[in-house]
């Protein structure tokens, strides 16, 4: 693994723009839109003549679950999505007949996910806003949808926060953050603490994770830490399922035992849970 350019940049950026913690989150992201376009791409825009419908089969396939998520499971219900970028969840959440509001730190977000919902004639209400200032009264919502987001946030366990209060009473959701037992981070621990030597320099496992992962911010938790951290706020973890992203995690092993390895050891790590519920699942 290599570091990315293009998130230096955007890091280089944000920190010479301003001192506010969340400030530099917001910068980052609106140098560097999430579109499933490789870091260093020249262009990262979604057009909605054609290159929209390249983004969104990007979305549905980028991992198992996201495939297989029951999205008409919802239909009916005010669904709130935090971190909107795009609007790949938006978009296949409306589609299953959800009542979907969508919030996102960025403008760039907010004008692609607008664009699109609009573009297809989906009922999307899309809006600028901080996952850690929701600016939605109490009990608002009957399900949170939050895919990669949050563990980008300036104060994950603010946002953590938001997400029950707005959350209806046995109100349900579903967050993905990184996965700390992930093969992946410990490959990036080793390579870059021992191979490059940043051992030397000061840096731990958890601090090299910066030059190789998208964000400002970019926070990893086991389960039971993510399930504790939920808990504190009255989220109770009803399954988590570890995860990886489409490409393959062993190089050059067969798909069967990659497959295998994803389920145990991927990057991505989903908490679905319920406000309210019972003993938190680890």
């Amino acid at each position: 693994m290599k570091p990315t350019p293009a998130a230096s940049t955007a890091r280089a950026k944000a920190e010479a723009g301003t001192a506010d913690a969340q400030e530099r989150n917001r910068i980052w992201w609106e140098t560097l839109p999430m579109t499933y376009e490789d870091w260093d791409a020249p262009e990262r825009k979604v057009e909605i003549e054609g290159n929209f419908e390249k983004y969104l089969e990007e979305f549905r396939i980028c991992s198992p679950f996201i495939t297989n998520f029951p999205y008409g499971k919802l239909a009916g219900k005010s669904v709130l999505e935090i971190g909107c970028g795009s609007g790949g969840a938006s978009y296949l959440l409306a589609k299953g007949g959800a009542k979907v509001q969508a919030v996102d730190l960025t403008a760039a977000a907010v004008k692609n996910a607008t664009s699109v919902t609009k573009f297809y004639g989906l009922d999307v209400n899309v809006q600028q806003m901080d996952a850690e200032k929701l600016e939605f009264p109490d009990s608002t919502f009957d399900f949170v949808f939050s895919w990669g987001v949050l563990h980008h946030s300036q104060d994950t366990q603010a946002a953590f926060r938001q997400v029950s209060r707005v959350l209806k009473p046995g109100g349900q959701g579903m967050i993905m953050v990184y996965n700390r037992h992930s093969l992946r981070y410990w490959q990036i621990a080793f390579q870059a603490l021992l191979l490059r030597g940043k051992i030397f320099h000061g840096e731990t496992a958890k601090s090299v994770q910066r030059f190789y992962t998208d964000g400002y911010y970019h926070r990893h938790f086991s389960p039971r830490e993510l399930a504790e951290c939920l808990a504190r706020e009255g989220l109770h973890v009803d399954k988590t399922t570890v995860t990886y992203m489409k490409e393959q995690m062993l190089y050059k092993w067969p798909k069967a035992v990659d497959d295998y390895f994803k389920d145990k050891i991927g990057w991505l790590l989903v908490a679905e849970f319920t406000k309210g519920g019972g003993p938190a699942a680890v």
